[in-house]
């Protein structure tokens, strides 16, 4: 019984991590201004998709280009500060087709290396400590924190794709001063998720957009994992009688419920 309440309290818990969000437009569904090519004149901009996002209705992203590229967004930051950076992409080719390529900068537009590290950003988080991002076929976040260091006033949230990626796509991207992330009500999110509660054969949703939900014995095993649009149901046949916990994850809030097997 002590193991059913810990359970209980652990996913119940419908409060996620988010400061004020620090970009403009990170989520493309107003195009792509102000994110822009760069930062080298020979680099393009992004294509625009309307039929492949994470969330919403665009992502961004370039297939197959015939040389290194890449796109960027210039942001206000404070000397001092930890800044979380945070999106979505999907990447495949040769394993060495695309990077988160940030860097701080100074007052003069000047690159400003984390101290005690190689001055060409192969020891910067923000640059993937000079690795590359892990081939993903469906949407995956990746996320990094890096502080910064003195003299520094903005930031250039980028990213690179390079020659003959055969997928390179970004969405929802996030910039947070990390010093402000706090636990932060997420009634919103929960009132707009619905589902049967009393379930027989199948589990049906309804979201506000693309979600992870994976469904969990009363002990906290986890016994199904689904990424879902609305409306789609989850084939629950196999699952024994009795009570088990759903929650519904869209990346940046989580939600759940109790629902019992009949």
């Amino acid at each position: 019984m002590k193991k059913l309440f810990t359970i209980l309290g652990v996913v119940a818990i419908t409060s996620t991590a988010f400061s004020q969000e620090l970009l403009t437009n990170p989520g493309f569904e107003a195009g792509l201004a102000p994110w822009a090519a760069g930062g080298s004149p020979a680099y393009t901009a992004p294509t625009l998709s309307a039929t492949d996002a994470h969330t919403g209705s665009n992502s961004v992203g370039y297939s197959m280009p015939a040389a290194t590229t890449g796109f960027y967004q210039n942001v206000a930051v404070t000397a001092g500060k930890t800044y979380v950076i945070s999106f979505w992409y999907k990447s495949a080719g040769d394993d060495t087709d695309t990077r988160l390529w940030s860097v701080y900068k100074d007052a003069a537009n000047a690159v400003v290396y984390t101290a005690g590290t190689p001055q060409d950003g192969t020891g910067d988080a923000f640059r993937t400590n000079n690795g590359y991002l892990p081939n993903a076929a469906a949407w995956t976040k990746y996320t990094a924190e890096m502080i910064a260091g003195p003299d520094v006033t903005t930031l250039d949230v980028a990213v690179r794709a390079y020659k003959l990626a055969t997928v390179a796509q970004f969405d929802d991207f996030s910039l947070m001063d990390k010093a402000n992330m706090a636990v932060t009500d997420v009634t919103s999110f929960d009132k707009q998720i619905k589902m049967n509660t009393n379930v027989g054969d199948a589990l049906t949703i309804i979201l506000p957009a693309r979600a992870t939900v994976n469904i969990f014995t009363a002990e906290g095993k986890l016994v199904s994992s689904n990424r879902i649009d609305s409306g789609q149901s989850i084939n629950t046949s196999k699952l024994t009688k009795g009570m088990y916990i759903v929650t519904v994850d869209n990346g940046s809030a989580k939600v759940s419920r109790k629902v019992m097997k009949n």
